[in-house]
């Protein structure tokens, strides 16, 4: 099947190494015959908003066809880290939280937030809300802690009223296998998606239909990673398809210009799956 949308670019307005720029996304998407595209750069937390103002003032700027989306993808972060930077308490540590606080290894108490209101969904034009995870909250010390830190994190975005998509399930475990966020020379431990139980994707993919939510479907998540990561992914995402779940197509680029060739290794993926374009879905038609 064509892919015919892309609704997760980051555009050099996101914090997170993102460098294409506005103009670009457009003309490099009608090149590729996408028909809805959108920027959805980073907010991990009000830390960053002012970068979500940058890109609205710059993307107004500009004469951009309807076609051309406004979103905004936003973490998941701890309670108290929101709190703290609403009150500045990082400044007087010389902290720069444009991730929050990563290097804080207290105990998760299960109190997780997105740092996103309903005002600012007003104020800046945000046609939809993508929600990812991009790290454990808290440091869990087995393995399976980290698969139901991962899995507390998935339910809840399912289930929060302001996100629209549940952006690249279980994105970033496998680094949190590897204690990666605190130990940066060890390599993402892959195998960890093995371990991940069929209850907990039966269950998250649940709380996705029973809360009108769109899943992602994330082409570098599903295509640059080992083989059984994307049979995990693909078998995943069928069963969802037949329980009724839609989706959404999410390129997750960070770079000046897309890559072709993963859109058209998707489209052999999709075919191979049985996906149709009946599967998908536009997040600012269904909310």
């Amino acid at each position: 099947m064509k892919i015919t949308q892309n609704l997760h670019i980051h555009s050099h307005h996101s914090c997170d190494s993102g460098c294409a720029k506005l103009e670009d996304i457009r003309k490099d998407h009608e090149a590729l015959g996408v028909q809805h595209y959108a920027v959805t750069d980073h907010l991990h937390s009000q830390y960053n908003i002012s970068d979500i103002e940058s890109c609205r003032h710059d993307f107004l700027g500009w004469n951009f066809p309807a076609n051309f989306h406004f979103g905004i993808e936003v973490s998941l972060i701890a309670c108290w880290e929101r709190d703290r930077i609403a009150a500045g308490d990082f400044i007087a540590k010389g902290d720069v939280p444009i991730y929050g606080f990563r290097d804080d290894t207290r105990p998760f108490d299960g109190n997780m937030c997105i740092d996103l209101t309903e005002n600012d969904i007003r104020k800046y034009g945000l046609e939809f809300v993508v929600g990812g995870i991009h790290w454990p909250l808290g440091y869990p010390d087995t393995r399976s802690g980290v698969i139901d830190n991962y899995f507390q994190q998935e339910m809840f975005l399912a289930a929060h009223p302001l996100v629209n998509v549940v952006a690249h399930p279980w994105d970033s475990i496998s680094l949190a296998a590897a204690d990666w966020f605190l130990h940066r020379d060890r390599k993402a431990d892959w195998t960890i998606y093995n371990e991940i139980p069929q209850e907990m994707n039966d269950a998250l993919g649940r709380a996705i239909l029973e809360n009108g939510k769109l899943a992602e479907i994330n082409l570098p998540c599903v295509l640059k990673v080992p083989e059984y990561v994307t049979r995990f992914y693909m078998q995943c995402f069928s069963k969802w398809r037949d329980s009724g779940v839609k989706f959404t197509i999410g390129s997750d680029q960070h770079s000046a210009h897309p890559d072709a060739e993963l859109f058209s290794k998707m489209e052999a993926l999709l075919d191979e799956y049985g996906f149709t374009e009946n599967d998908f879905a536009l997040p600012f038609e269904t909310k």
